[in-house]
Order: C-alpha cells, then sequence, then structure tokens
C-alpha cells in the first residue's frame, strides 16, 4: 500500500482556521470577494473597488491628504506585500482584525464595503433595517445598535427602511466618532481620579 498524504494547506486557509470564522462568514467574504474580483485573477485591485463604487453611487476622492486616491489609500492599509492589489489573504485578515476590532484603531473604509456588499446580497444597491441592526449590534453592542436604528429609522414609513451606501457609512462613522468620544471621556475619567 502507498501512503496518502493532505495535500499542502494554504496560508490563507490556515488564517481562516485559526481566526475562528464560521462557515456562514466564510462563505459571505467569499461571495464578496468574488463580486469584487471581476478579472477572476484572485486579486482585486482599484479599478475593480472603484467599479464596486461606481455601482452604488459612491463617488470617492480622487486624491488625499497623501496624494492618492481614496481607493488607492484604502488598498495600501491592507496590501501586507504591497503588490497594490489585495488577495485572498489579505482580505480575511483585514475582515477578521476589523470585525475583531475593539479600539476602533483598525482602518475600516474596506471592511465598510465588505460589510456593505454582505448584507447587499442581491447587490441591488441597499440594506433593510435588520441588516443594519445586525451590523450595529456587532460593532457597538446592543444598546448603542438600538439608539442608532431608532435615530436612523425614525421618520421611514414601515416597509420603507432601506439604506444605501451613503447611509450606511453614515450611519457606521457615527457610530465610530461616538465610539471614540467616549473613549475620550472614559479616558479623561480616569485621569481625575
Amino acid at each position: 500500500k502507498t501512503k496518502r498524504t493532505m495535500p499542502p494547506r494554504s496560508k490563507g486557509a490556515e488564517v481562516q482556521e485559526s481566526e475562528g470564522l464560521d462557515r456562514t462568514e466564510l462563505e459571505s467574504i467569499k461571495r464578496v470577494f468574488e463580486r469584487l474580483d471581476r478579472k477572476n485573477d484572485g486579486k482585486i485591485d482599484r479599478d475593480e473597488i472603484a467599479q464596486q463604487f461606481d455601482i452604488l453611487g459612491y463617488q470617492p476622492k480622487k486624491q488625499t491628504d497623501y496624494g492618492t486616491s481614496e481607493v488607492e489609500d484604502m488598498i495600501w492599509e491592507v496590501d501586507e506585500d504591497c503588490d497594490g492589489m489585495i488577495d485572498w489573504e489579505n482580505f480575511v485578515q483585514l475582515y477578521v482584525r476589523c470585525r475583531r476590532d475593539k479600539t476602533g484603531c483598525e482602518p475600516k473604509r474596506l471592511f465598510n464595503l465588505i460589510e456593505f456588499m454582505i448584507n447587499d446580497k442581491d447587490g441591488g444597491g441597499s440594506i433593510n433595517e435588520d441588516e443594519i441592526m445586525e451590523v450595529l449590534y456587532h460593532r457597538y453592542g446592543k444598546d448603542a445598535m438600538q439608539k442608532m436604528t431608532d435615530e436612523v429609522f425614525k421618520h421611514a414609513p414601515d416597509g420603507d427602511k432601506e439604506l444605501n451606501f451613503q447611509d450606511f457609512l453614515a450611519i457606521v462613522n457615527a457610530g465610530m466618532h461616538k465610539q471614540a468620544s467616549d473613549k475620550d471621556k472614559a479616558s479623561n475619567s480616569k485621569k481625575k481620579k
């Protein structure tokens, strides 16, 4: 008998298992990766991200304070091998780091796009109230989620509770600013004691 060996595992598989992504999360981010990777080359470049922003009606900055476009900045924030593209491994690492970030220090611009696309399952460019509540719950906890969704949807008639990408960004960015403000207040009160 010949001894059978297991095929070598890719580094990306090790990252996924070690970070504890469940099957549903992994399938969701894989679906988003495949939607973004329009060239089917296993990497996402600035043109592919820009095209998705265009589909969502979002106009990224042409030039940031660093002299590059907003899309190039987003790629630079997570591009571990500095090839100007995001491969599957970078994509998974970004998702895991941002999902587990309790400090608010991880760059979230690309993560925001990923999370929106995960919830916009049909690719129609909007997500509903339940989907935004799930995002806010995972990011900020139950109390903050409830306050934020109450504020966002207080004027929306029943059945008309859809958010586009710009609305989504406004909500999650407001939550990030509130989270940072709350940390500053807590830090200042500790210093006074």
